[in-house]
């Protein structure tokens, strides 16, 4: 796919899932971290937005998870795991090396997509900033990633998707997934974002 310019006054850097409980996974997730941190600099300087999406949920959401649901019901049924997804758990926080800033879009999701079933509309806030355009990282790319590139691309969304700032624990998911993304937008290193400002 051809890369496209990117205007920054309709872009969003779009962060997804970097929080305190998956940096403590994997050192990939850590180092996918560290990468974006390095990326949210620049992308401020050029003045694009950026936007933090975290999964989590209140004690109401979490209840409600239904067996249908396998991977979060799990979650939700393992006594020494669930409590973590919990809004106000610690583990569920941004890592503060990512930590948003006044200004930022903040959204939560308890699905693994940020689109669908999430306490707020995603799409709309986008959209009422006339952004069109997502610059994409995060953790895992099998799960938060993949979730979005669909979802977004499926809303119309110009995609890239910043391939250093996403990891998952299988690098042969994370590998192929790289280049399913390629049929729905740009894949990118983070070097390389500089170059498709317009």
């Amino acid at each position: 796919m051809t890369i496209p310019k990117i205007t920054p006054s309709r872009t969003a850097l779009f962060l997804l899932d970097y929080q305190i409980m998956h940096a403590q996974k994997d050192p990939k997730y850590t180092t996918a971290m560290s990468n974006a941190a390095s990326l949210i600099k620049f992308a401020r300087s050029k003045g694009i937005t950026i936007a933090h999406c975290r999964v989590s949920f209140t004690e109401t959401e979490l209840d409600a998870i239904p067996s249908t649901n396998p991977m979060f019901y799990a979650a939700k049924s393992n006594p020494a795991y669930g409590p973590h997804f919990l809004v106000d758990a610690p583990a569920s926080q941004f890592h503060p090396d990512v930590a948003p800033h006044e200004g930022d879009i903040v959204v939560r999701k308890n699905r693994v997509g940020p689109f669908i079933n999430a306490p707020q509309d995603t799409d709309k806030i986008f959209k009422e900033r006339g952004i069109d355009t997502l610059i994409l990282g995060g953790v895992a790319t099998g799960g938060a990633v993949a979730a979005t590139v669909v979802q977004a691309s499926d809303l119309d969304y110009r995609l890239v998707v910043v391939e250093d700032l996403c990891a998952d624990g299988d690098e042969e998911t994370h590998g192929f997934l790289m280049k399913f993304f390629s049929k729905r937008g740009a894949v990118v290193s983070s070097g390389d974002v500089e170059g498709l400002i317009e």
